[in-house]
C-alpha cells in the first residue's frame, strides 16, 4: 500500500508533470550492492559459448563482485535469439548455484518473448528483471509507457527499468517515474544514459519515494554513488573489476583522494572503449586478459581493423600500470588527483 503523504516537491512536480508519493518498497530491499555485467562469449555461428564463461564467472566472485547481470547490452542481448538466451540464463544459474544474486536482462521486441524469459528467470531463483524499452519499433514515449506498464505488470520478480536511450527507444525520467509509481512490481531504475540531469531526478525519486536507483554509466559511477545510488550495474567491471570495485569500496571508505585517483583512470578506460561498437573493447581486453570471448559480432576489415589493433595495443600498455598502480595504497597518497567533479 501506498502512503498518501506528499513528498518535496522537485522541479518535475512544480511543472504539474509528476507527484511524488512514497511506494512500499520493502520487498525491493535487497537489490543493491556492486553488480558485474557480463558479456556474451560466441561460436563462429553467432550462438553464445557457454562454457567460455565459467572462468570470468569465477574471476568475478573471487575479485568480490556482489552480484552479476546476465543479457544487458554488454551481453549483446539483440543479437542472440530467445533460446540462446534463456540457455545463458540457465548456465549462469548453475554455475553460480546461489552464491550471488543474479538479476536478469529480458529485453526483447516482442512481449510474448519478454514474459517467457521472465518466468524462466523466477524458476531460475533471480532477484530481478532488467527490462529496457524495445528498440525496433518507434514508439512515442506516452505509447511506449503504456505497453511497458503491461508487460511490468505481468512479469513475476521486481523490475529495474533499464534507461539506455541511446540504444533504445527514448521513455524519458517522467515516464519512468510515472512508470514506478504506477505499477507496484517496478522497483525503480538502471540509468545508463550518461545524463546527469535524469541521475538528480532519479535520486530524487530514490531519496524520497523509495525508488532503487541502479548506476549503469562507469563515467558517473562516483556522482551516483554520491547520489545515493543503491548500487550498480557496471559492464567495464567485467573487464577490470579492481578497478571499478576499488572506487566502490573508496567511496564507502570515505577515502576521497583514492575514490578520485580511480575514477580518472576510469575516464581513461571510458575514452578508449568508446571508440570501438559496444562492447568491443570490453570483449577484446578479456581477450588479452586470458578469457575467450570468440569472434566479434561483425567482421573487422581495414578502418577497422586498424582501431581494433590500436585499442589492443594501448590497452596491453595500459593495463599493466594500473595493475602496479592498485596494488600499492600508498600511490593514491604520493600522486595528485587529476579528476574533478564537474
Amino acid at each position: 500500500m501506498r502512503e498518501k503523504t506528499q513528498l518535496p516537491e522537485t522541479h518535475l512536480q512544480r511543472k504539474g508533470r509528476i507527484k511524488l508519493r512514497k511506494k512500499d518498497t520493502q520487498r525491493f530491499a535487497g537489490i543493491s550492492g556492486f553488480y558485474s555485467a557480463l558479456p556474451s562469449p560466441f561460436r563462429e555461428d553467432g550462438g553464445p559459448e557457454l562454457g567460455a564463461l565459467d572462468a570470468l564467472i569465477e574471476s568475478l566472485l573471487e575479485k568480490g563482485v556482489e552480484g552479476l547481470c546476465v543479457g544487458g547490452m554488454t551481453g549483446e542481448y539483440p543479437i542472440l535469439d530467445i533460446q540462446d538466451r534463456m540457455q545463458v540464463f540457465k548456465h549462469v544459474a548453475e554455475r553460480t548455484a546461489g552464491r550471488v544474486p543474479l538479476i536478469f536482462g529480458v529485453g526483447a521486441e516482442c512481449s510474448g518473448h519478454i514474459l517467457k524469459m521472465g518466468m524462466l528467470a523466477k524458476d531460475l531463483g533471480a532477484l530481478a528483471l532488467l527490462l529496457p524499452p524495445p528498440s525496433f519499433s518507434n514508439f512515442s514515449p506516452q505509447d511506449l509507457q503504456e505497453i511497458m506498464k503491461d508487460v511490468a505488470a505481468r512479469l513475476p520478480l521486481p523490475v529495474i527499468l533499464y534507461n539506455i536511450p541511446q540504444f533504445t527507444n527514448v521513455l524519458g525520467v517522467v515516464n519512468v517515474l510515472s512508470l514506478f509509481f504506477s505499477v507496484e512490481n517496478i522497483a525503480g531504475v538502471k540509468d545508463s544514459s550518461g545524463d546527469r540531469r535524469a541521475l538528480d531526478q532519479f535520486a530524487v525519486a530514490k531519496r524520497a519515494a523509495g525508488l532503487c536507483l541502479m548506476a549503469g554509466n562507469d563515467s558517473l559511477l562516483l556522482y551516483a554513488l554520491e547520489q545515493q545510488a543503491n548500487g550498480c550495474i557496471s559492464g567495464l567491471s567485467c573487464m577490470a573489476p579492481e578497478l571499478m570495485l576499488g572506487i566502490y569500496h573508496a567511496f564507502q571508505a570515505g577515502d576521497k583522494q583514492r575514490v578520485l585517483a580511480l575514477q580518472a583512470l576510469v575516464h581513461e578506460l571510458v575514452a578508449a572503449v568508446n571508440k570501438l561498437p559496444v562492447p568491443w573493447g570490453i570483449k577484446i581486453a578479456l581477450e588479452v586478459q586470458g578469457f575467450s570471448m570468440g569472434p566479434l559480432s561483425w567482421p573487422c576489415r581495414s578502418r577497422m581493423a586498424k582501431r581494433v589493433a590500436a585499442f589492443r595495443q594501448w590497452y596491453e600498455d595500459w593495463a599493466p600500470k594500473v595493475r602496479e598502480l592498485l596494488s600499492d595504497p600508498a600511490n593514491f597518497r604520493r600522486n595528485d588527483c587529476a579528476y574533478e567533479q564537474a
